[in-house]
């Protein structure tokens, strides 16, 4: 009996060294997975906010649309009025009766403030 522990100790010593490498290797394998993780983690949290408060949209498929649906939906938005259409020639007489110029609202601004006072 004592033979067999004076052996098992032989083998324990004779491989300490290889032990104590094969302990630090596992602990410095731990640190990098757990530091791994958090950062998933935390880049996981930073896309979520991101999402959710509208700083960042994901890229969606592109909508693919025949020529005679595109230029129907331009056709709306010129009836429309809007500015962002490009190519579309206005008139003078369109213009002053839809949307007043600025000038106009200025003055008329500044004659409501004064009469105000």
């Amino acid at each position: 009996m004592s033979q067999a522990k004076v052996d098992k100790y032989k083998k324990e010593k004779y491989n300490r060294k290889h032990n104590k490498k094969k302990g630090k290797a596992k602990k410095i394998f731990a640190r990098v997975a757990v530091a791994l993780v958090a950062i998933a983690f935390i880049i996981y949290l930073g896309y979520s906010l991101a999402v959710s408060t509208g700083l960042y949209t994901p890229p969606t498929s592109p909508v693919t649309m025949s020529k005679t649906e595109l230029e129907s939906l331009r056709q709306q938005l010129i009836q429309q009025n809007d500015p962002n259409v490009q190519g579309v020639e206005t008139t003078a007489t369109m213009d002053t009766a839809t949307v007043p110029s600025t000038e106009n609202t200025t003055a008329s601004a500044v004659e409501n403030t004064t009469a105000a006072k």
